[in-house]
Order: structure tokens, then sequence, then C-alpha cells
């Protein structure tokens, strides 16, 4: 029974031995410090350069907006002018061949060139042997 026992002193040792505390070093200290302040500049820079970016993309829409305004200001001028009569009357006479009553319309004719097709019929007194008399 006496083997069974264990001395005092020694179950002191024992719990000594088993128990190693971690000292604290000023370097872990250093380090961990050092740590935290990378992080928090990291974090700095991140933010920075996203507000950087949001800043350009404000700038690169408000000239967009700008240009859009000037291209709808340039519509609505557009749009005022074909309502007058004056255009009316110019896309009328251009566009759908319309006259005037009293007027008379000449189309010029022009004579046949050299990349025209053969069927072209070439008008009269336009060069040539065909010309006639001289």
């Amino acid at each position: 029974m006496s083997e069974d026992v264990i001395s005092l002193k020694s179950r002191r040792k024992q719990r000594t031995k088993a128990r190693k505390r971690w000292k604290v070093k000023p370097r872990f200290f250093l380090l961990f410090l050092s740590l935290l302040l990378i992080w928090v500049a990291a974090g700095f820079v991140n933010r920075y350069v996203h507000i950087a970016m949001l800043q350009a993309k404000i700038v690169r829409v408000e000239r967009e907006i700008a240009a859009l305004q000037t291209r709808n200001e340039a519509v609505r001028q557009q749009l005022k002018d074909m309502q007058t009569d004056a255009y009316i009357e110019r896309v009328a006479r251009e566009k759908l061949g319309l006259v005037k009553p009293g007027e008379i319309v000449y189309v010029p004719v022009h004579a046949a060139g050299p990349d025209d097709s053969p069927d072209v019929a070439k008008r009269p007194g336009a060069g040539g042997s065909s010309a006639g008399g001289y």
C-alpha cells in the first residue's frame, strides 16, 4: 500500500513540470502590433482605391449625362426646325419631287460615261461619230 501512495513532494514536481507557462516577450507584442498596423493600413488603402474608382465613375457618368443633354437639345432643335413650313416645302420638293402650280421642272440628262452599261442610250450630240455633220 505504501507503494500506491505518492508523496506530496513528487506530486508537486509533476505539477510544475506539466505546467509550462509561456513567457510573453516584447518581440511578440512588436509582431502583433506590426500585423495589426499592416491590417489597418491595408483596409485604408482598399477603401481609398474603392473611393477613387467611384469618383472616376461619377465623372464618367456626368460627362455622359452632359453629352446626352447636348444631343437631346440638338434633337429638340431639329424637331422644331422640321415643323416649319420652309422645311416641309424643301423636303416636298427635294425628296418627293413636288412642284408649285405653274412651275416647270427641268431634269438634267447626263451623257453616258465609260462606266455605264452599253444598253444606256446616248443622247444625240454627245460626241463621237453619231454626233453627225462635220
